[in-house]
């Protein structure tokens, strides 16, 4: 039964993203891409890296992470929209981007090949937290960092989630001793944690085995 309404629910929120595709990008106002770009260049990507963009949507990301690999390395923009993912790769054509339609909880990805994951604007819509966390632990090589980044605060957000309403009106970002369990229980080192009104920021570090 839980496969079946995770299953379902999942393709509720792959045609809600769908129908929000060709809109998407009116909401990116300058003061976004500038917050976006600053956390980008505050993780320290460099060349010859693989990184994978969790939720990638339009693209948001791409610009900023392709600039950080300099042509060396690999992205892989993942996510469960078709049509977010079609509109990205019409603004990205860069040979160093790899496009996924993929649920989270079950990428088609192999055990340790991915330097950095980003999981930008997205985590509220994970619908197995948990699991989303493992497998991204999963992918991820040892001492490989986790990102997870919006450009509110974690009230803000939460409240526009649910002024949203809906499916994701209980789309909520889990609140900080919550989101520390979590991410230690997927073997996560917590390296950073912020949430003020201009960002919300946590960077964790996988723990070797």
């Amino acid at each position: 039964m839980a496969r079946g309404w995770a299953g379902r629910l999942a393709m509720e929120l792959q045609e809600y993203f769908d129908q929000l595709a060709p809109n998407w990008d009116m909401e990116l106002v300058p003061e976004k891409l500038e917050r976006l770009e600053y956390i980008v260049r505050g993780l320290h990507i460099e060349p010859g890296y693989c990184v994978l963009d969790v939720g990638t949507g339009t693209g948001v990301l791409l610009p900023f992470l392709i600039a950080e690999l300099h042509g060396e390395g690999r992205i892989i923009a993942l996510d469960l929209s078709a049509k977010m993912l079609a509109r990205a790769r019409a603004k990205n054509s860069a040979p160093v981007v790899d496009f996924v339609q993929a649920d989270v909880v079950a990428t088609p990805l192999a055990d340790a090949c991915v330097d950095i994951a980003v999981c930008n604007g997205v985590f509220p819509h994970f619908s197995d937290k948990v699991k989303a966390l493992n497998e991204i632990a999963r992918i991820l090589k040892d001492n490989g960092v986790l990102v997870i980044c919006h450009t509110m605060s974690r009230a803000m957000l939460n409240d526009l989630h649910q002024s949203i309403g809906g499916i994701v009106a209980m789309d909520l970002l889990p609140d900080e001793s919550e989101m520390r369990q979590m991410i230690a229980l997927a073997g996560f080192a917590l390296v950073h944690f912020e949430d003020t009104s201009h960002r919300y920021l946590v960077i964790a570090r996988k723990r070797p085995l």
